[in-house]
C-alpha cells in the first residue's frame, strides 16, 4: 500500500502495468479506503489514455526524470548499449546485454522480501502478454521501456525474444506453484479470478511433476 502523497502534475508509472508508459496526474480527489485516508487519481498515460485509480490500491511509482525510483532502468540501458554497439569490438557484448534485458523476469518475482502471494499474483498477471500484435507490443514496451519498440526491433526479432521470455515466465510460475502447494488455501484464493491464459498455464504446469 502506498504512503506517497500524490499531487497534480506528478509523473508516475504503474508498476504492474509498465506498458501503459509514463502517466501525468490530471486530477486528485481526497477519499477514504477501508477507513483510511487515500486519494482518487485521474492519470493520463502515454500508451493507455486516461485511467482513474485508487492511490491506496494501485502500484504507482513517481518518476521525476532525474531520479526514477522504479525498479527498472532499462530505458537508458538499452539506449546506452545501442551506443556501445557502434564500436565493432563492443557490439557482441552490447547485443548480449540487450537480449538479457528483453528476456529477464521482473525483479518483483525474484525479491524474497515480497510475499509468496504477491509474487504468484504478479507472475500470473504476466500472462496478459501474448504473441498477438497488441500483446507483443505491450510486452516489448514493458521490457524495454522504449516508447516505440519497433523503432529498435523488428517483429520477427520481438517474437523470438518473447518466446524466450515466455519460457522463463513458465519456469518462474512452475517454481512458485511448487512452493504454493504447501499452502493450499493461498493457492485457492489466488486462482479464483485469473486470466484464461494464466489458468491454462496453471493447468499445464500442474501436470508437470
Amino acid at each position: 500500500m502506498t504512503q506517497i502523497k500524490f499531487e497534480f502534475g506528478d509523473s508516475v508509472r504503474h508498476a504492474r502495468r509498465p506498458e501503459w508508459g509514463i502517466g501525468s496526474i490530471v486530477k486528485v480527489e481526497d477519499m477514504a479506503t477501508n477507513g483510511k485516508a487515500s486519494q482518487r487519481l485521474s492519470i493520463r498515460f502515454s500508451n493507455a489514455g486516461l485511467k482513474k485509480l485508487d492511490a491506496e490500491m494501485a502500484h504507482l511509482e513517481i518518476v521525476d526524470g532525474k531520479n526514477d525510483i522504479s525498479s527498472g532502468t532499462q530505458r537508458n540501458s538499452i539506449r546506452e548499449l545501442d551506443r556501445m554497439s557502434e564500436s565493432e569490438w563492443l557490439a557482441p557484448l552490447a547485443q548480449k546485454k540487450i537480449e538479457e534485458i528483453m528476456v529477464s523476469m521482473p525483479p518483483e518475482i525474484q525479491d524474497v522480501f515480497n510475499s509468496l502471494r504477491y509474487r504468484l499474483e504478479f507472475t500470473l498477471n504476466l500472462y496478459r502478454f501474448d504473441r498477438s500484435g497488441r500483446g507483443l507490443i505491450d510486452w516489448a514496451v514493458a521490457q524495454s521501456e522504449l516508447d516505440d519498440p519497433l523503432s529498435r526491433f523488428n517483429r520477427h526479432v520481438l517474437e523470438g525474444l518473447f518466446d524466450r521470455w515466455a519460457r522463463e515466465r513458465d519456469i518462474c510460475l512452475g517454481k512458485l506453484l511448487k512452493e504454493a502447494r504447501r499452502q493450499p488455501d493461498l493457492l485457492k484464493t489466488v486462482l479464483v479470478d485469473i486470466l484464461p491464459a494464466a489458468r491454462e498455464a496453471f493447468n499445464r504446469l500442474s501436470q508437470v511433476r
